[in-house]
Order: structure tokens, then C-alpha cells, then sequence
């Protein structure tokens, strides 16, 4: 009888990114000031299950999206939803959302899902994306 395999998401390899692109982009390329503007994207969620995908911008110290990045991926947002349409008929973006941090983590302050106050648990239910709501 073979044993059942516990997988888990790839380890974290914090402390250990290098950021000598960021250093790079910021040196090479044209300042904001131009209405050039660079900006990344934390996580993409993607579930072959529930055949979702989601993007997720974390903010940590109460921090707030600028309002040019709210844009971008708000615009972002609405083209993927298009292709999917098109590319992907049976599969649904569940959307573009902020997690918030009062501080740094759980652990040092509330939490906040597209500004609504929000329990670790329920940031699990809903990062799942195990219903198709």
C-alpha cells in the first residue's frame, strides 16, 4: 500500500532575494518624474482546482497602494479578465486584493483585507480559492 505524500508550498528564501535588479531598474531607467513608473506584484494565486486565479499586493505598517498602482492594476485587472474570456472560458479571476498589516504580521497588529478588517482564517478561506463564489 503506498503512503500517502504531504506536500507543502515551495520554502521561502527571505533575507536571501537579491536586489541588485531593483538597484538596477532604479539607477538605469527613466524617473518617475518622466510618468515612468515601475511597480511588482507580491503574489499571483493560481488554482488548478478551482481553476481561479487571484493577485494579491501585501502592505505592511498600515501602508496604503498608491494611487497610480491602484490604477495599474485595477486596468490590469480588467484585461485579464477579458483574455480569460476568450483563452480561458472555464476559468474566473477572482480579482485584484490588498492584505494589509497594521505592523508587520498576525502576530503584531489587525489585519485587513481590501480594507475590511479580516482573521488569519478567513485570509485562509478566501487565499484558498476553493469556491467559485
Amino acid at each position: 500500500m503506498k503512503k500517502a505524500i504531504k506536500r507543502m508550498t515551495k520554502p521561502e528564501i527571505t533575507g536571501k532575494r537579491d536586489l541588485k535588479f531593483s538597484g538596477w531598474i532604479r539607477k538605469n531607467l527613466p524617473d518617475s518624474y518622466t510618468g515612468f513608473l515601475v511597480s511588482d506584484l507580491d503574489f499571483i494565486l493560481y488554482s488548478r482546482q478551482s481553476k481561479q486565479i487571484m493577485w494579491i499586493e501585501v502592505k505592511t505598517r498600515n501602508k496604503e497602494i498608491s494611487d497610480w498602482q491602484k490604477k495599474l492594476f485595477v486596468d490590469l485587472a480588467k484585461c485579464l479578465r477579458c483574455g480569460m474570456r476568450e483563452f480561458m472560458p472555464d476559468w474566473r479571476f477572482a480579482g485584484f486584493h490588498v492584505v494589509k498589516f497594521e505592523n508587520t504580521f498576525f502576530d503584531d497588529g489587525n489585519t485587513f483585507f481590501d480594507n475590511r478588517e479580516i482573521t488569519e482564517k478567513q485570509l485562509v478561506e478566501k487565499l484558498s480559492l476553493l469556491g467559485r463564489a
